[in-house]
């Protein structure tokens, strides 16, 4: 970008001043040795969560290894105040949302990587179409409520920080391999150690399926084959470490964004129609990052640069019927609404029974992600300061081609033809270059601490238009502000906060907090929010328990217009609408607790969320549609439940059963018949068997009474089941 910082020079210097600290600290390093930890964290221990000025959670790799599960939505559901859009079963891109946030591919919520935005483009185009693989993840953090301010730059609703695998002191590793219905294989493996004072791990997990759907007509497979390689190596000098991580990932799934008609739904809901036998996503990326830790006399620090590139090519059905045939229209999200009102012909070419011409788009996305951020944690009297900086610039650039196949009476597809390169779809080249800072300061005051902290977000965004039909060479081209194809906009945005704790006695702790949030929207002002929250923390040694209230008053609902969304806008325009004014309260529940008896141990933890989330004011956009005030946002059900009961015997024999319930709600605010989401239940059964220290094998059931209830109706508007029931098996040896 023009003139902008070059941050490839900041870095350059600060990592050499940081390298010759490095090797220059023995000099001055304290005599504290303990271990360092290279993954940042936003919380940290388990001790530090019950000390929050807020609401946060972490899932431990114990509570992981419980679960038995790869699906980052399932899991989550162990933390009260977010709410999960399943899309295709695995939780390969999770739709998350924290406290009514909306929930289109997590872009409300700022996930991190340890400690490192991941969102492909966290200003740019924070929709995680990218997510750090579960299966290889250590444990995860979740923050909300007023210590959210410290992450952003999404801090309405919170943060999920996902910790990777840590190099071991010694040499260790552990190998993991499951098979299972439908062509199913999960294979994890690492390997490291720490000599001296270099210490380095090598990390890789393979996961692959056939898919549970079938494809009408054409048949095909519709599962996913992805693969991550992590490669750590940390160099340790007194109170002070350096580590290098690289993550190189990469995924071929052949999925759809095309759901069903209700007909279709009733007849099979398990069924994709015959046209989106081509539909496939691809996607491949690297991230690198580099981690100082240090620990002096009166002060930590923590620095981090990072550089993540990403690439995917969502190769799908654009429009399903292009050439207007039968009377019908081309946009597939149309289509299925005609099918539901009772179009016969909509439902006809749906199901393959019609010839039509069908146009599928390469949903062609380059992102780029780099960066450097500090913090400095210091103890002065009664204060503890910590200061924390962040800068770094992101992208988008789209390059979109489309090709053609011809649907014929039987239902049976034509070789893809006709390929043409840029076409007309707003092909453009999206940058940001963001600052951020904040400060905080907690102060002890004896059973009662008081957290006040602060947030500065400077952000500059560029809009500029790749030329239609350019080919290969590409040209940026501007034909005048008022088409918005070269724009630039500055923007800055502060933050308040202010949290509290008092410790009744050693069991009991009440909490009040108060924070400002907001989400950056391209080329739009910020999403903003002011959000209270009151609870307690008990703990008596036989459980734990948290409640909260929270609330969330909205000044500027706003949303971009995505084709995850499944709203009836133009995602080629890329606008941003408001939606208002709108307030989000509920009441979370958490506690866990173990039960002995007769030498086994009962171990039971519940999470259950309890909310209503409203539009203000009444309006009509393409992206919302008609609201009428007192309607509920869109996705966010009114309770949400998880229970997790299991056993614990001497003999190395364990299992757990999961339930989770989730309330109804809406794909839209005017809640119409064909936009129902059902309330649903699932339960999950597993069971394990320690044969020795070192080995385990284990048995998984998922979706054990195998409802297939309507779970979502997004992407494009067509109603989704959840995953069938699904039995694996699989084994765990540690060495």
């Amino acid at each position: 970008m023009e003139n902008w910082p070059n941050i490839h020079t900041k870095i350059n210097f600060v990592i050499m001043g940081l390298l010759t600290i490095l090797f220059f600290v023995p000099a001055f390093a304290d005599e504290n040795t303990e271990e360092i930890v290279e993954s940042v964290t936003i919380i940290g221990s388990k001790d530090d969560q019950k000390n929050l000025a807020g609401s946060g959670q972490i899932i431990s790799n114990e509570d992981l290894l419980k679960a038995m599960d790869t699906d980052i939505q399932k899991i989550l559901t162990a933390v009260p105040g977010l709410y999960m859009r399943t899309e295709e079963g695995y939780g390969l891109r999770p739709n998350i949302s924290i406290r009514g946030t909306a929930i289109e591919r997590s872009a409300k919520v700022a996930i991190m990587e340890d400690g490192v935005l991941v969102a492909p483009s966290p200003y740019t185009s924070s929709s995680a179409y990218y997510f750090p693989t579960t299966g290889r993840i250590h444990s995860v953090e979740v923050l909300k409520g007023p210590a959210a301010v410290s992450q952003g730059p999404q801090t309405i609703g919170g943060a999920i920080n996902l910790i990777s695998t840590p190099i071991p002191n010694a040499p260790s590793g552990k190998f993991v391999q499951e098979l299972g219905e439908n062509g199913m294989m999960r294979t994890h493996a690492y390997y490291g150690g720490t000599s001296g004072n270099f210490g380095a791990l090598v990390e890789v997990h393979e996961h692959e399926s056939d898919g549970f759907d079938s494809i009408a007509n054409v048949g095909g497979d519709t599962g996913f084959d992805k693969s991550d390689l992590m490669v750590k190596a940390r160099y340790e000098s007194g109170n002070h470490s350096l580590t290098f991580k690289m993550v190189d990932l990469d995924e071929t799934s052949n999925q759809s964004y095309v759901g069903l008609s209700q007909a279709s739904f009733n007849a099979n809901p398990r069924l994709r129609y015959g046209a989106t036998a081509y539909d496939k996503m691809m996607n491949d990326g690297e991230q690198t990052s580099l981690t100082y830790v240090g620990s002096f006399e009166n002060f930590n620090v923590t620095f981090t640069s990072w550089q993540n590139d990403y690439y995917r090519d969502w190769f799908k059905v654009s429009d399903f019927n292009n050439k207007k045939a039968h009377g019908e229209q081309d946009d597939i999200n149309e289509l299925i609404s005609d099918a539901n009102n009772g179009s016969a012909n909509a439902q006809a070419i749906l199901d393959g029974k019609l010839p039509v011409q069908i146009e599928y788009k390469h949903n062609n996305r380059y992102y780029t992600n780099e960066g450097y951020q500090f913090s400095i944690n210091t103890s002065l009297g009664i204060h503890d300061l910590t200061l924390g900086y962040r800068d770094m610039e992101d992208s988008e650039s789209r390059v979109q081609a489309h090709e053609y196949a011809d649907q014929a009476a039987d239902g049976s597809l034509s070789p893809l033809y006709g390929y043409i390169g840029l076409n007309n779809s707003n092909n453009r080249l999206r940058e940001s270059s963001a600052t951020s800072y904040y400060l905080q300061d907690t102060m002890d005051f004896g059973r009662l601490d008081i957290t006040v902290g602060y947030r500065s977000e400077d952000y500059d965004q560029r809009h500029r238009r790749w030329s239609d039909r350019a080919g290969p060479n590409l040209t940026l081209v501007r034909t005048g502000p008022a088409d918005n194809r070269d724009t630039f906009a500055e923007n800055d945005h502060t933050t308040q906060s202010f949290g509290a704790t008092y410790e009744v006695n050693e069991n009991l702790t009440l909490v009040a907090g108060f924070h400002e949030g907001m989400t950056p929207m391209f080329g739009a002002d910020p999403e903003e929010a002011d959000n209270t929250e009151l609870g307690l923390r008990y703990s008596d040694g036989a459980g734990d328990v948290e409640i909260f209230y929270f609330s969330s008053e909205y000044s500027n609902l706003a949303a971009e217009c995505t084709l995850v969304s499944g709203a009836a806008c133009n995602p080629d325009e890329s606008a941003v609408f408001s939606g208002g004014s709108a307030d989000v309260e509920g009441l979370e529940f958490s506690g866990s607790w173990v039960f002995e008896g007769n030498g086994v141990s009962y171990p039971v933890a519940l999470s259950y969320t309890s909310t209503d989330a409203t539009f203000n004011n009444s309006s009509d956009s393409d992206y919302f549609g008609k609201v009428a005030a007192g309607d509920d946002l869109p996705y966010i059900p009114s309770s949400s439940m998880s229970l997790v009961a299991g056993f614990i015997t001497d003999n190395g024999l364990s299992g757990n059963m999961r339930l989770i319930d989730v309330g109804s709600s809406c794909s839209l605010a005017a809640c119409g018949t064909y936009n129902k989401i059902h309330a649903h239940t699932i339960i999950d059964l597993n069971l394990r068997k320690a044969l020795n220290d070192s080995v385990d094998i284990y048995a998984i059931i998922e979706n054990v009474t195998d409802d297939a209830d309507i779970i979502s109706r997004a992407p494009s508007e067509g109603a989704r089941s959840q995953k069938p029931r699904t039995f694996k098996v699989g084994f765990s040896y540690k060495f």
